[in-house]
């Protein structure tokens, strides 16, 4: 490994930045060079379609003497690697993969940073000399890099480089991205280099920032919808699949799946025994797929239930929704157990989804997914009874439906966003206080464990084969470490 080796890996891992300066021209790059090595930047590239490119690289290397790293950018050409070895270029980008550029960068003794686009690519440019892959252009391509971080050999550095944002640093770096290329963001001909430096210091500060939590996958378990994650009395987290059906049970290491005899929508806990919704009733059932059904629900012609939640006296609330999706058909019902006829106690809902009680359990939150509000309504959970609900958020500007939720163990709800790719967490009054990115394009419901992990579950329904080719995760069980 060259000198000029070991310098660029060790400002990569420190800054976890390249600043890209396309269109500086020679009157502005001292000033604005100097701005980024003052917010913490320790590699800049000029782009060579940038004005003057050779002679400004050239003025940066003199001027910086080694204290900034300075390569060139849109790369192109082996004549190109010929002259920028003339002006003590250290690094060359480019927006392709081209193997005789690849070669003779390294040949020059200058780093090789090669866009690619597929694996095919990647590992011809890891063959030809390359250690370090520009994923360009990065945006929407999690997915994919995640895949590819998983099998690249060791030492090899992936750097996305188009669409990323500081909001989107904890999610590439979890598909394995260990470096940003950073350019409108920070410069463009005409702003002030201070300006230019205060843009550096924000990216530098977020990329030094303790990671933000992220979904992981824990089981590829492909479930075409993933709903009601919940831990049993053994601690065993289960789940369902309505389409199948089945029932998921993943104890810590493996999962298996037992079938079941009808569609069970929804999972809860009374006592140490699981209960759920059927499609028109309360059920029980064990872990060898055995249901007992309750009485017949009266939820309205064309209407199923769907999500649930069970109180502290053991009593059963289930929400409805009418299967073409029409509006006002959704209802809200509650029997004091399976065996007991269940009363109808709210109605005029769109999707009954995700339910949850305050720790009081004065109070029951239900989501409602067709007119993506979270109401709250006056609950007696000794009567059965609830009273008028209040709208708590309507989700605005939050990519995605609102689907299933859970109560944190800090008493905030947090709400599985259908289509959004993420969890959000919400603050007392609605206001979302974090999302949390999902690599799976229908999240479907979550669950906290005891000790304050999150496990999530998501849905490849109503994804096509290249909605699924982008989105390998989709249907897996997924977790968020506290």
């Amino acid at each position: 490994m060259s000198a000029h080796d070991a310098a660029f890996d060790r400002a990569l891992t420190e800054t976890g930045l390249i600043a890209i300066l396309r269109g500086l021209t020679g009157d502005d790059a001292i000033a604005v060079v100097e701005a980024l090595y003052a917010a913490g930047v320790r590699l800049a590239e000029v782009p060579l379609n940038s004005p003057d490119p050779f002679p400004t690289i050239a003025a940066l290397v003199a001027h910086f003497e080694g204290r900034m790293l300075i390569g060139a950018g849109t790369v192109v050409s082996t004549d190109a690697v010929e002259q920028l070895a003339a002006t003590g270029c250290v690094f060359c980008v480019s927006p392709n993969t081209d193997l005789a550029v690849i070669t003779a960068a390294v040949a020059k003794g200058m780093i090789p940073l090669p866009g690619f686009a597929t694996a095919t690519e990647a590992f011809a440019a890891i063959a030809a000399g390359a250690r370090h892959l520009k994923a360009f252009p990065a945006h929407g391509a999690r997915p994919q890099l995640s895949a590819l971080s998983a099998v690249l050999p060791a030492g090899v550095t992936l750097i996305a480089v188009g669409g990323a944002s500081v909001g989107d640093i904890g999610a590439y770096r979890e598909a394995g991205v260990r470096a940003f290329g950073v350019g409108t963001d920070l410069y463009r001909p005409g702003r002030a280099a201070d300006d230019v430096g205060q843009r550096a210091a924000a990216w530098i500060q977020a990329l030094q920032a303790p990671a933000a939590p992220v979904a992981t996958l824990v089981h590829a378990a492909q479930a075409m919808v993933g709903e009601s994650p919940l831990f049993d009395a053994g601690g065993t987290l289960c789940w369902v699949d309505p389409t199948v059906p089945c029932l998921l049970r993943w104890d810590g290491a493996a999962c298996t799946r037992v079938a079941l005899t009808e569609p069970v929508w929804a999972l809860g806990q009374v006592g140490s025994g699981l209960v759920g919704n059927g499609e028109t009733h309360f059920l029980r059932l064990v872990a060898d797929g055995s249901i007992t059904a309750g009485p017949e629900i009266d939820v309205g012609a064309g209407c199923r239930l769907n999500d649930m939640v069970v109180d502290s006296l053991g009593g059963l609330w289930g929400g409805s929704m009418h299967r073409g999706l029409l509006s006002g058909r959704g209802a809200l019902f509650h029997a004091g157990s399976v065996e007991l006829p269940a009363h109808r106690v709210a109605e005029g809902l769109g999707v009954a989804n995700g339910m949850a009680f305050s720790a009081d359990e004065r109070t029951l939150f239900v989501i409602d997914t067709l007119s993506r509000t979270l109401l709250a309504y006056p609950a007696d959970i000794h009567a059965g009874t609830l009273g008028e609900p209040r709208v708590v958020t309507d989700f605005l500007g939050v990519p995605g439906k609102p689907d299933g939720m859970t109560m944190g163990p800090d008493g905030h709800l947090w709400v599985a966003m259908w289509g959004g790719h993420a969890v959000v967490e919400l603050a007392p009054n609605g206001a979302v206080l974090r999302s949390i990115p999902v690599p799976a394009a229908h999240v479907g419901s979550l669950a906290f464990g005891d000790d304050g992990r999150l496990f999530i579950t998501t849905a490849r329904a109503r994804l096509s084969e290249s909605d699924l080719a982008r989105s390998p995760g989709a249907g897996a069980l997924f977790v968020v470490h506290p």
